[in-house]
């Protein structure tokens, strides 16, 4: 047996070990620190071939002073601390074509970075608190108006693990947003950082409405053009990866400026303008309006319309919920046909202006259900996209989630061809539903459309999903 799989698979038996470990020992009244041990049973295909998939888990939750807090009420400037951990394995029940012959889905476990999928979630505060850290699967990630950053999620392949990282402090006088793909071996960074000047001024002023925002965002090692041998689109690596040829780093930075026009108890309307340049491949203007309107005490509305002037090569939303999968093929703006990594793809457009849009509406009913749908659509050849996004929460009885996200580049309006946004044919798609049953049991289900990579170097958009039966306890 050679030296790396002794060496991975003696830490998956340490992380075994350390999940299903005793924990009679962790319930400390005092520090009122909790241990939540869990575990989910399911069955379900992964592409041609039926998989069991077993979950153990193992959460820590422990109550810390919430930093920045400005509250004189101790128990208001208190929030949480979470580790958990998990060992997801998958053992093959029906080996269809292609033969594989093993019980253990090796995939999970070929590459060092797969080994943090054991970290499940690292988290400190929560979103409605002034700061919060969070990592582990990481998205949907929006920096300010998501001009350039929307909607990214570090993994969407069923054979990568990326621990990411993301967070942000949230003060009257400012804040910052930042987030990186991967702690392992991060490429992608980006950062904005946002202040009101009008906390210099006369309170009465309405210089007080305004906020400042900066946007960077860089891939440090964006492909420009893969590795190929004879038919095949891409070489593929030992690490199940295109092999890169070469690649250099990109480079996406803006400002912005907010105004509140508008702010009354039950509404507000709010215009803002990002100024955004692509190194290399042209400028963007984005201007749009946000508005939120109270009905009731149970029903809230948000929507964000926005004009964009696209010069040049520029791409809107570059860093999109497909970003881990087009940087190393996108399809071409003019055709069907792959046109390699994203960067030669935008770098091969007619560099001209071109005028685009981008609307997106939200209902959310109480804490109950949330309904989004966003569009953009128009933008000369750079194409449009769909986003919808579901959720239900009935809290401890039930809840139930659902993103889809699809992409068809070209002179394509939603109008005339509404068929290309509105197919699994290489959507993003991830649902998941969890319903208690009896005390600790519930039933559960997943449902995603990700993506692998194939013997030809091409990337295939195929389902997964499993369902089963899960249960925990708190120590």
């Amino acid at each position: 047996m050679s030296t790396a799989v002794m060496r991975h698979g003696a830490a998956l038996a340490a992380a075994v070990t350390l999940i299903l470990m005793p924990m009679a020992a962790a319930a400390d009244e005092e520090s009122r620190s909790l241990w939540i041990t869990s575990g989910e049973v399911g069955v379900g295909p992964i592409d041609e071939d039926v998989f069991l998939h077993l979950t153990p888990r193992l959460t820590f939750l422990r109550p810390a002073p919430l930093m920045l807090c400005d509250d004189t009420r101790p128990q208001a400037c208190e929030t949480f601390f979470e580790f958990s951990l998990q060992v997801p394995l998958r053992f093959r029940i029906a080996d269809r074509e292609p033969v594989q012959d093993e019980r253990l889905r090796r995939e999970d476990w070929h590459d060092t970075s797969d080994f943090f999928r054991i970290i499940r979630r690292i988290e400190y505060g929560s979103s409605r608190d002034p700061v919060h850290l969070r990592a582990g699967e990481i998205g949907p990630v929006q920096l300010g108006n998501a001009s350039i950053v929307n909607g990214y999620y570090n993994v969407i392949t069923t054979d990568h693990y990326q621990l990411g990282m993301q967070g942000y402090i949230d003060k009257p006088k400012g804040g910052v947003e930042f987030f990186t793909n991967d702690l392992t071996r991060p490429n992608l960074f980006g950062l904005r950082a946002r202040a009101r000047p009008s906390k210099l001024y006369d309170s009465n002023s309405d210089q007080r409405r305004f906020t400042l925002g900066a946007t960077v965002v860089t891939d440090t090692t964006a492909p420009t053009r893969l590795e190929a041998v004879g038919d095949e689109l891409a070489s593929v690596g030992a690490d199940r990866r295109p092999v890169v040829d070469t690649r250099r780093s990109t480079l996406i930075y803006g400002a912005d400026i907010q105004w509140e026009a508008l702010r009354y108890e039950t509404w507000s309307l709010t215009p803002f303008v990002d100024f955004n340049h692509h190194i290399r491949l042209g400028n963007g203007v984005h201007m749009g309006l946000l508005w939120d309107q109270n009905i009731g005490e149970r029903l809230r509305l948000s929507s964000r319309l926005e004009y964009r002037l696209l010069l040049s090569q520029y791409l809107p939303d570059y860093i999109d919920p497909l970003y881990e999968i087009t940087r190393l093929q996108h399809r071409a703006f003019d055709s069907p046909d792959l046109a390699g990594p994203k960067l030669t793809a935008a770098a091969s457009m007619e560099s001209r202006t071109r005028h685009g849009g981008f609307g997106q509406f939200q209902a959310r009913f109480s804490e109950l259900l949330t309904l989004s749908a966003a569009l953009s659509d128009a933008s000369g050849a750079t194409g449009a996209a769909l986003r919808l996004r579901a959720s239900v929460d009935y809290g401890e009885r039930a809840r139930a989630g659902l993103f889809y996200y699809q992409f068809a580049p070209g002179e394509r309006r939603f109008s005339q061809t509404p068929a290309a946004l509105l197919t699994l044919d290489g959507a993003l798609v991830a649902s998941e539903a969890r319903v208690a049953i009896w005390g600790p049991l519930y039933a559960h289900s997943q449902l995603a459309r990700q993506w692998r990579l194939r013997d030809d170097g091409r990337f295939e958009n195929i389902h997964l999903w499993n369902a089963g039966l899960g249960a925990g306890a708190t120590f």
